[in-house]
């Protein structure tokens, strides 16, 4: 029962990962390479309890990587375009002194 929960858990930061990066092969690549890494240095772990609180760090990193993560793109006249999915979390947050609206 608990592998599955663990297969499960890993293959939803993956395609979380191919969702929030999306376009950017550096951050695919280096994300992928630490989801792996993390479950490679904890595969013999044999402690209900444990992997219970590993798998509920993972599935917090997966709620902050779609909720937090805001991928940006240079455009013409150095103009930012945010790629913002459903999941982003939207703050009204005041403007910064002297900007310009």
């Amino acid at each position: 029962m608990m592998r599955s929960k663990v297969i499960k858990c890993f293959k939803t930061l993956h395609r979380t990962r191919l969702e929030v990066f999306n376009g950017d092969s550096l951050a695919l690549a280096e994300a992928r390479k630490r989801i792996n890494s993390e479950f490679s240095q904890n595969k013999n772990e044999t402690d209900p309890e444990k992997i219970a609180d590993m798998l509920k760090v993972a599935e917090d990193v997966n709620k902050l990587l779609r909720k937090t993560v805001v991928q940006g793109v240079v455009k013409e006249d150095n103009k930012i375009e945010l790629k913002i999915t459903k999941d982003t979390i939207l703050l009204d947050t005041p403007p910064f002194p002297g900007a310009k609206r």
